[in-house]
């Protein structure tokens, strides 16, 4: 699906994503565009050759999966109007399965002063949103610049980072009592499952702190000093995000040891147990040995009130023992 907002130098706005139509507007050296692609076709990924003329080595990057968040200048070598231009990869987070996985969603963009192009393979509710205002007018997102519709963007994508740490928050809870309370295999298998999704998010967030601190920095030309300002509390954001994943991959690991060290209790009190019972076996075990030894004659081997003596004897020596392991605490 591609989705095309163009406002022309003249004042005119289109919806139009017909190549013929991209064209004109790029003629318009007052022309302003927005194309997002979503889930492009081969015939609708030649438009990024075809009408834009950016690198080979740029679109090849855009049709792969899985790149991590970097920024590339293109600059030097220009468009179809012989302007430079950036290449970005950013991630955001896919709210509607991170309660199943937490997982991200990549999205290419290609910009210049003039135009946005976004090209993702996942419905991203921020940028719905966007377009859904644009529908009805161009100018709305438009009228801005292109550096504040790709702020407005970023800045959206970060937000929706937030249900997501509360939900981190919320299972690594659960998981701590889980592990202390109820400390069986599927609670580790949850703890390990949530510690690669830690890892993958770090993986992905720490980097892209980078690449937006690069748009801050004045590195990308046609960003202005007043949309910096926007893009350094998006910074903030990322930030924060990062921080705070570092502090769940902390608190996952000390989940882990809290099922460890219950799983340690749990035997030490299996093995206090077993030891108490087999110590307090222990004379009853002796006495019986020592009354079935295979001797002729052993003293009140054949008397009714000697067997019930012995009986007696083992269970004041079992009853004090018992009362000696209750007084020291060892059950």
């Amino acid at each position: 699906m591609v989705r095309a907002f163009i406002k022309f130098g003249d004042g005119r706005t289109s919806t139009d994503a017909s190549a013929e139509n991209l064209r004109a507007a790029l003629r318009d050296p007052n022309a302003l565009l927005w194309l997002d692609m979503q889930h492009p076709t081969e015939q609708e990924y030649s438009l990024l050759d075809g009408v834009f003329n950016f690198h080979p080595l740029a679109i090849e990057d855009s049709i792969k999966y899985s790149q991590r968040p970097k920024i590339e200048s293109y600059d030097h070598l220009g468009d179809a109007n012989h302007q430079g231009y950036f290449y970005m990869v950013v991630h955001g987070p896919d709210v509607k399965e991170h309660r199943k996985r937490i997982q991200t969603i990549e999205m290419d963009l290609f910009m210049s002063g003039r135009y946005l192009v976004t090209i993702h393979d996942d419905e991203m509710k921020n940028l719905d949103e966007l377009a859904q205002k644009a529908s009805a007018d161009a100018r709305v997102v438009l009228d801005a610049g292109i550096d504040m519709l790709l702020y407005n963007i970023l800045d959206h994508l970060v937000d929706y980072y937030e249900p997501i740490l509360e939900y981190l928050q919320e299972s690594i809870d659960d998981l701590e009592e889980e592990a202390m309370a109820n400390p069986t295999t599927q609670v580790l298998h949850a703890i390990s499952s949530k510690k690669r999704e830690l890892l993958n998010l770090r993986r992905i967030v720490g980097p892209q702190r980078e690449v937006i601190a690069q748009l801050t920095r004045g590195e990308v030309p046609f960003i202005r000093e007043s949309t910096r300002m926007y893009l350094r509390d998006v910074q903030d954001h990322l930030i924060r995000v990062v921080e705070m994943v570092e502090l769940y991959r902390d608190l996952i690991m000390g989940a882990r040891d809290i099922y460890l060290s219950s799983i340690s209790n749990h035997l030490n009190q299996i093995m206090k147990t077993l030891t108490i019972i087999s110590v307090v076996a222990l004379p009853i075990t002796v006495v019986t040995s020592f009354f079935g030894m295979n001797f002729e004659s052993i003293p009140g081997l054949h008397s009714p009130l000697a067997f019930w003596a012995v009986v007696v004897v083992m269970i004041i020596a079992m009853t004090i023992m018992l009362y000696l392991f209750r007084k020291k605490r060892w059950f």
